[in-house]
């Protein structure tokens, strides 16, 4: 019963700092943030920022988010951790992300030392637009994280959240309100992650009374994750979200208009 009340909790807390942060201006906030692309929380869209678009923010990722590769002890430790990313938009058809993971980690791995950010995983993140959205048609996107990076020659351990995907997404507004639908299918390099594979995907909505506010649902190949995010006064970017409808992950971005 502890753990049920602590759900609650937490689903509450999500919901009512979501409603407190958001101003009403409205500027569509679609960041996947944990690494920067646009997306929801671990599932890609088919959403694109405008040309020139440019955001820099950090993420605190929850460690049932953490790629299972990423436990260097014997003890096979996963911890909470820390994300950073810088993504600009240059043209409406391409966007390019850089991000890293503070990767927490024991001194020298050694179980019996202290922990701390000893270390860290670098990615750099692509998506092309190839179809943009009509009032019949879906935006069709093809992208992937960790996209470069050290070579896989039977050595390398790294490429941690390497993974490729085609997504589309759709849009409709009902009465002021809008409602979209984006679906993907992803493929993972590295079989510790494979229970993410395959179709995933989720719905998004903002209310026309609130327009800075964008609910989240989503499937993401092993669990159903829900959160929402909001933009500040045009340029802060806030998300907060529930892995597996209990951990709570969230983080601020920065996001400015170049042109």
């Amino acid at each position: 019963m502890k753990t049920n009340s602590n759900i609650t909790t937490s689903k509450w807390w999500v919901i009512a700092l979501s409603l407190v942060i958001c101003h009403l201006s409205y500027n569509p906030a679609r960041a996947q943030q944990y690494v920067g692309s646009n997306g929801l929380i671990h599932v890609p869209t088919a959403e694109m920022d405008s040309a020139g678009v440019a955001r820099i923010g950090a993420h605190f990722v929850e460690k049932h988010m953490i790629p299972d590769g990423m436990m260097l002890n014997p003890e096979k430790e996963k911890f909470n951790s820390l994300t950073n990313y810088l993504t600009i938009t240059p043209f409406r058809w391409i966007q390019a992300s850089y991000g890293y993971t503070l990767w927490r980690v024991h001194y020298g791995t050694n179980a019996k030392k202290s922990t701390g950010f000893y270390t860290k995983d670098r990615y750099f993140s692509v998506r092309l637009n190839v179809l943009y959205e009509t009032k019949y048609l879906p935006s069709v996107v093809v992208g992937g994280n960790d996209v470069w990076g050290s070579r896989d020659n039977g050595q390398s351990g790294s490429n941690y959240y390497r993974n490729y995907y085609v997504a589309v997404s759709k849009h409709l507004d009902l009465g002021g309100h809008e409602v979209a639908g984006h679906l993907a299918y992803r493929r993972w390099k590295r079989d510790y992650n494979h229970k993410w594979n395959g179709v995933v995907g989720g719905l998004t909505y903002r209310p026309s009374f609130y327009r800075p506010l964008r609910l989240i649902g989503e499937f993401d190949g092993n669990e159903v994750n829900m959160g929402a995010d909001c933009l500040l006064f045009k340029h802060f970017l806030l998300q907060v979200s529930l892995q597996d409808m209990k951990y709570v992950s969230g983080g601020l971005g920065i996001q400015l208009n170049l042109l």
